[in-house]
This record gives C-alpha cells, structure tokens and sequence, in this order.
C-alpha cells in the first residue's frame, strides 16, 4: 500500500512540473506505467523496481541503478544512462533507441528483442546478456564487452563492433 501510495505522489509531483527525482531511494517500488519522461534520475536508486511499460524517454539516469529492475515494454528512448547499473535487469521489448548506455554494467541483463537502434554502448558490459532478436542497428558497441552474450537473431546495419570494425548488414 505504501507503494502506492508514493507511486501516486510521484505522479502529482511530476504533473505539476517538478522533474527533479535525483538521487532518491526507490528501489523495490510499483512503478508500472508511471510517465517520467524528461525527469532527472541521476544517481537513483530503482533495485528491483517494477517499470514495466514506463515512460522514461529523454531521462537523466546518469549512474542510475536499475539492476534486477522490471523495464519490460518500457520506453527508454533517449535517456541518458551513462555508467549506470542494469545488471540483471528485465528488458524484454524495452525501447533504448539513441540511448546513452556508455560504460554501463548490463551483465547478466535480457535485451531480448530490445530495440537499441542508435543506442551507445561504447565500454559497456554486456557479459551474459540475452540480445536475441535485438535490434542493435546503427548501436555503437565499440569497447563493449560482449563475452557469453547471446546474439541469435539481432539486427545489425552500420553497427559499430567492439573491435571498433563495422557491421553493414544482418548477414
């Protein structure tokens, strides 16, 4: 109930314009379908946190923690997210296009048919991570570790490898 309840003053918070969400402890909450779009979340703390289908395109999440948190179908698009910690995160169907993931931990994370078009990796871990079916197209993988990351599927046009080579095509 507590949740709720801080899930519903967020809300108001934002609607009246507040954007400012910096360096708070929400780790573990309810947030499914909450719109933070354009909000500054740097340095908070979202562990475990339920985002489902949340709007948090144009973020501030500069070393945001969102590790084992529930980002599925959440739109991420333009979010800035650099160093910041996914690991183990849930993001199935998640939308990153153009996001700004540099050296971001994202071990361990399911990106399975994420939507990373554009999306900058450069230094990030993805070690162990499940990409199958992703769209990493125009992504820039360059320094990503990529060690155990399953790659079945995903889509590549002008990816930028971790080796720094580029990737023209799916084939």
């Amino acid at each position: 109930m507590l949740s709720a309840t801080l899930k519903e003053l967020m809300r108001r918070y934002y609607q009246a314009g507040a954007r400012d969400f910096h360096g708070l402890d929400l780790q573990g909450l309810d947030l499914q379908q909450i719109h933070l779009a354009a909000a500054d979340l740097r340095r908070a703390n979202l562990t475990k946190a339920q985002l489902s289908q949340a709007d948090l395109t144009h973020i501030n999440g500069y070393q945001i923690t969102l590790a084992q948190a529930d980002l599925r179908e959440a739109s991420l698009a333009e979010a800035v997210l650099i160093q910041a910690d996914l690991r183990k995160s849930r993001c199935h169907r998640t939308t990153l296009v153009n996001a700004d993931l540099r050296d971001s931990l994202l071990a361990q994370a399911d990106f399975s048919h994420a939507n990373l078009e554009g999306a900058n990796l450069q230094g990030a871990d993805l070690s162990h991570t499940q990409l199958y079916w992703a769209n990493l197209r125009y992504a820039n993988l360059e320094g990503a570790n990529l060690q155990g990351a399953d790659l079945s599927g995903a889509k590549f046009a002008q990816t930028r490898l971790p080796d720094g080579s580029q990737r023209h095509g799916d084939g």
